[in-house]
């Protein structure tokens, strides 16, 4: 349900603001400029997906997200003003951020190195402060930084940061949370995080502002999130070769090999820009230090974008981002193509003739076969469903899953992702109304059936890390799958190079 469908859908009449427009939605919610009547100030006012909120695990996740992120109150982070809800509509108040975001800017191609420079210190600075406090982001990208007025940047939506001290998780074991361009290796792999985990991530941003294209390519976004895991740190083009100190210190496959801090990325920085011969004609001598007014990209209070020289260059937009790659890198994955695109464009639950509802074909066993019962994520006192509500929703999930488990390249889409909007997601809202749904029992089946193959398969060709990819997307769907936990576990042991015991799969 997208911001506006949502505005006249649902009953959004919360207390002491007044919506004013749609700006914005994602997966889990709607974003709307909101008038705070109290203090007569404009808020970005984030609404929780009306279907969302029926699920206690994604309305604790909402409310958590407020909470951590009112606490980090710092110039390089979007602060939270309110959050509760109201009528069974979770709300929450932000500081509005109206100069657009880094991944329009991106689009644009317009972007210097100095204001590079600028912008990684920025996110640097924020991130400093939010480990300091003893929280990790876990998805840091260009879509979560936000560009005020003045053109610093602060770094956006903290809902799925967790504490460094594993307390408050909101997640399901092994799940990896965040977006594949952008995961750092040991959040690929479902491992625990720490701040070293958002500088990767940090150094996969700084890489695409420069190459204008992310650090790896491929077909699918699974395959994205193995090459971070399995594939050497990238290089930047030849005439940003002098920046890439930086790339080696954020993006080291082993985190210990990273910067430690945001603070010391700012101080490599700092530190390269002072003595890179190609760095000499920038009209700034070094990176403005934490709570100083310098810019390498000029002004703070103007608009346009400032165009700095190499020494070597005749015209200052050989400074700018190059035009994205077009392509993507080709590499072979066999039957690992399971990490579905969330930002796709989704598919009419339509045939392709005569416009009516398709009807899914697919092998698949009427109940998880492996005689333990369906574990839902939703509450067992769901929202009731009418007839024809749940009707669309199975025909839809089935669709999905036709699509999902193919094996072209749409292998693995519409599966888990979105999280609102996906086969797993429809079948077991249908569950949490109808517990006893055939169809719906039948597709979760299907689902479960589908990972623990495609597991199975690489883990008997000893392909442990998409083994254990694999695995993990599953257990997305039924976190207590013995089938796919044996699966897990038999991927850990064949990456640690002993025997692994690899289930016999049962019969469908």
């Amino acid at each position: 349900m997208n911001a506006t469908v949502l505005l006249t859908a649902v009953d959004i009449n919360i207390p002491g603001y007044t919506i004013l427009k749609p700006i914005g939605e994602g997966g889990m919610a709607s974003v709307f400029l909101a008038v705070q009547k109290s203090l007569e100030r404009e808020v970005a006012l984030k609404v929780m997906s009306p279907m969302l909120a029926a699920n206690a695990e994604f309305a604790s996740r909402f409310l958590i997200e407020g909470k951590i992120t009112a606490k980090l109150q710092h110039p390089n982070l979007v602060t939270v003003y309110d959050i509760g809800s109201h009528n069974g509509v979770y709300y929450l108040a932000a500081e509005y951020i109206s100069g657009g975001t880094l991944k329009e800017r991106l689009a644009e191609g317009e972007l210097t190195v100095a204001e590079i420079l600028d912008i990684t210190t920025d996110i640097a600075h924020g991130l400093d402060f939010a480990h300091q406090k003893g929280f990790v982001h876990r998805d840091v990208k260009p879509a979560n930084v936000l560009f005020r007025n003045d053109g610093r940047v602060v770094l956006a939506d903290f809902g799925i940061a967790k504490a460094m001290d594993g307390s408050n998780s909101s997640t399901v074991a092994g799940a990896s949370i965040g977006t594949p361009d952008y995961m750092s290796p040991e959040q690929a792999r479902g491992e625990p995080v720490d701040g070293r985990s958002d500088l990767y991530s940090l150094g996969t941003v700084l890489f695409e502002m420069l190459a204008g294209h992310a650090p790896y390519q491929a077909g699918d976004p699974f395959t994205v999130a193995l090459m971070h895991v399995t594939h050497p740190v990238p290089v930047l083009p030849e005439q940003y070769a002098w920046l890439q100190p930086l790339i080696e210190g954020l993006m080291a496959k082993q985190a210990g090999e990273r910067f430690n801090t945001g603070a010391a990325t700012v101080d490599a920085i700092q530190k390269l820009v002072a003595t890179a011969p190609e760095a000499t004609s920038l009209h700034q001598s070094a990176v403005r230090k934490a709570g100083s007014g310098q810019r390498l990209s000029g002004s703070a209070a103007t608009q346009q974008r400032t165009r700095v020289s190499l020494s070597k260059q005749k015209e200052g937009r050989a400074w700018l981002i190059p035009a994205a790659v077009g392509g993507v890198l080709a590499l072979a994955v066999g039957g690992w193509l399971l990490w579905p695109d969330g930002e796709s464009a989704q598919p009419a639950a339509t045939s392709g003739d005569g416009g009516q509802p398709a009807t899914a074909q697919f092998d698949a066993p009427a109940t998880d076969t492996s005689g333990a019962p369906l574990s839902t994520s939703f509450p067992a006192t769901a929202p009731p469903m009418a007839t024809e509500e749940i009707e669309t929703a199975l025909t839809q999930a089935e669709k999905y899953l036709s699509i999902g488990t193919s094996d072209d390249k749409d292998a693995g889409r519409f599966l888990l992702d979105p999280e609102d909007d996906s086969a797993n997601y429809l079948f077991q809202r249908v569950l949490a109304a109808q517990p006893d749904n055939a169809r719906a029992r039948q597709g979760i089946g299907a689902l479960l059936s589908y990972y623990r193959s495609k597991s199975h398969e690489a883990c008997t060709k000893s392909q442990w890390v998409g083994c254990g990819f694999i695995a993990r997307a599953g257990m997305r769907i039924d976190p207590a799958d013995p089938i796919l936990l044996q699966l897990h576990v038999a991927a850990e042991q064949g990456e640690r190079g002993e025997t692994a015991d690899i289930p016999v799969l049962p019969k469908n």
